[in-house]
Order: structure tokens, then sequence, then C-alpha cells
């Protein structure tokens, strides 16, 4: 891959990126950092490209790893449970929904930040980022079927979690700030 090349069609990645490592990292100077990284390292890896069938999930797949291996870092160094990844509400998106859409959808977030991998990594591509199930299985590496699997266990869990957050069908809301942040 030639630099022309590389400005042509690796570059332009670079805010869905910024996107997709600011949903994992929570933070935005971390998602700036690991963006810069994530290029250098396509950079010093772009003949590694053929072996994907895109662009876009050959980088994907390489600010996946790297964002996870900063969450990785960061549990070393602290034995509490971190933040991990970051949702985007509706208020984000510029939507401006209902009080309880934009909480419920907060909540949602919160949950999915506290989620283990790769079912966090599987709803952060389907779900949040809208990858089509073909594109996100190559992203993570997987097949379509496995995929499926990781997501409807991930949404099992973000609808078990909603329901004892906020009791449904009992008419009691059990929310705390520390239950649902």
């Amino acid at each position: 891959m030639t630099p022309e090349e590389f400005r042509k069609e690796i570059l332009p990645e670079g805010r869905r990126l910024y996107a997709f490592a600011y949903r994992f990292l929570n933070n935005r100077e971390e998602a700036e950092d690991a963006v810069q990284e994530v290029m250098m390292k396509l950079w010093s890896r772009r003949n590694d490209k053929s072996r994907y069938a895109s662009t876009a999930a050959w980088c994907t797949t390489v600010t996946r790893n790297y964002c996870i291996d900063i969450l990785r870092r960061k549990n070393r160094l602290r034995l509490e449970s971190l933040s991990e990844a970051a949702g985007v509400s509706a208020a984000q998106r510029g939507d401006e929904g209902t009080g309880d859409e934009r909480e419920a959808a907060g909540v949602v977030s919160a949950i999915v930040r506290r989620m283990k991998e790769p079912g966090r990594s599987a709803i952060i591509l389907r779900d949040m980022e809208g990858y089509s199930y073909e594109e996100a299985a190559e992203a993570m590496g997987t097949n379509v079927a496995a995929l499926r699997t990781l997501i409807s266990r991930a949404r099992k869990q973000i609808r078990e979690e909603m329901n004892r957050i906020y009791n449904y069908g009992t008419g009691e809301d059990n929310r705390t700030d520390k239950q649902v942040f």
C-alpha cells in the first residue's frame, strides 16, 4: 500500500474509529490517542490488509484490539471494575427524545460498559455502530452464527439488568445511582 492509497483508504476511517474507540474507552483524550496509535499500527501493518474483505473491518479490528489492550492495562493497575465501554445516548446522537428515553439509553450504556468481552464488542458493533452481522463478525474474527449467539446473550443480559433496575412488572422503581452508573 502506497502512502497515497493509505491517505485515500485509511485516513477517512479516522472519525468512525474515534467514535468506536470513544465507546470503548469513555474518554475523549484516550480515544484520540488510541486513534493516533491505531493509524500508526495500520501504516506499519499495511500489508496485512489483504487478509480482510473490507478496509473498515480491518481498521475496526485493529482499533478494537488496541482498546481492549488499553482496558486490560488499566485493569491490571486497579482492582475494581472499570467503566470499559461507552454507548451513545439519544442526546449524544442529537436526537431529542423524551427524558425517559434519554435516561433508558443512559442506563443501557452503563450496562454495556460493565459487560465482559466479547459480548460488549458484539453489542457495540451491531447495535450501536450499526454494522451488519457479516461486518461485525469479520471485525471480531468470528463467524455470523457465533456473533448472533453473542448478541442474543448480551441482549438477554441487558434485558435482565433493565428488569432488575426498573423492577418491570411490579410498578416499583429500584434505581439508585450505584446500581445504574
